[in-house]
């Protein structure tokens, strides 16, 4: 009833051989496929449940005169107030350096940031702002304009009502830590017969315009890195005036980034939404409160 199976010695052999290997490919395994970061298995920045949202502040000019006051130059106590605000419920300041290592790194963001950029390098933000921020141990972006700068350098007259910070000032700021240097152009920051700022010109040429944005361009960051050894990395569009061709040419030029003025929350998904930062200008009638929950939607 019963049959008794003969297995030769060689067969014998290699089952046990089969059988060893098997347990040992299961048990190495075991040990090596965890110790796989994830990371490896995506891109960085990936794996999210949603893309992060950031929304940018816009300022400009700090003034004390109220007479003199305006959308765009606000009194040192509406900054103040801004910067109490954030601390006190919890907002991280971030600058531009923060964006791209999420982007190229998947280096996480705060839960809860927020960036504050000031455009033009007046004077006023080396006297007002730089304080505050390091009061409340913030960090904002500089956007400086490199002739303005360049002729700051050569007067004496410090008058906070409409004085810009020279490359002195600007190198000071952006070695105390506070400060991120970015490019506002170096001489195209002007309105020409209805052209803003580095959009081409009625009748110029492609390759006319190419040439002159690429000159302002390389004469802004090879100053720039010259007077305080900052190379910028973004873009921030006199006017928020860009488009598709001024952007061809930023992006040949090494930048990694730019920032309109069009007041739209933004959501990092990819590269594409880095040479499309949006920000909030910030006026001086509005409280903190209504500024940051009305205009910016943020929920605390």
């Amino acid at each position: 009833m019963y049959r008794t199976i003969r297995i030769h010695r060689p067969c014998l052999l290699l089952m046990t051989v089969l059988l060893t290997g098997g347990l040992v490919l299961f048990f190495l395994w075991g040990i090596v496929l965890p110790s796989i970061p994830a990371e490896t298995a995506e891109p960085a920045g990936a794996g999210t449940a949603s893309p992060p949202e950031l929304r940018i502040v816009m300022y400009h000019g700090l003034i004390k005169d109220k007479s003199r006051q305006n959308q765009y130059m606000i009194d040192p106590e509406v900054l103040e107030s801004d910067l109490r605000y954030l601390c006190d419920n919890g907002y991280q300041t971030i600058v531009v350096s923060d964006l791209l290592a999420y982007l190229n790194n998947g280096t996480p963001l705060p839960e809860k940031s927020v960036m504050l950029t000031f455009d033009d390098g007046y004077y006023n933000n080396y006297l007002y702002a730089d304080p505050l921020l390091k009061k409340y141990r913030c960090r904002a972006v500089l956007s400086p304009i490199g002739i303005e700068a360049d002729k700051a350098d050569k007067s004496s007259d410090k008058d906070p009502l409409y004085a810009q910070c020279g490359w002195r000032e600007i190198k000071e700021m952006a070695k105390s830590g506070v400060w991120e240097l970015q490019c506002h152009s170096y001489d195209l920051h002007h309105l020409e017969n209805g052209v803003q700022g580095i959009s081409r010109r009625k009748n110029e040429d492609k390759e006319a315009y190419a040439r002159r944005l690429q000159a302002d361009l390389r004469t802004l960051v090879n100053t720039m890195e010259q007077k305080t050894g900052v190379r910028p990395t973004c873009m921030v569009y006199p006017f928020g005036a860009g488009g598709e061709e001024a952007e061809d040419i930023i992006r040949q030029a090494g930048f990694q980034a730019a920032m309109d003025c069009e007041e739209k929350v933004n959501v990092l998904r990819n590269e594409e939404d880095y040479f499309h930062l949006h920000r909030f200008l910030r006026p001086g009638t509005l409280s903190s409160r209504e500024f940051f929950e009305q205009r910016l939607g943020m929920n605390n």
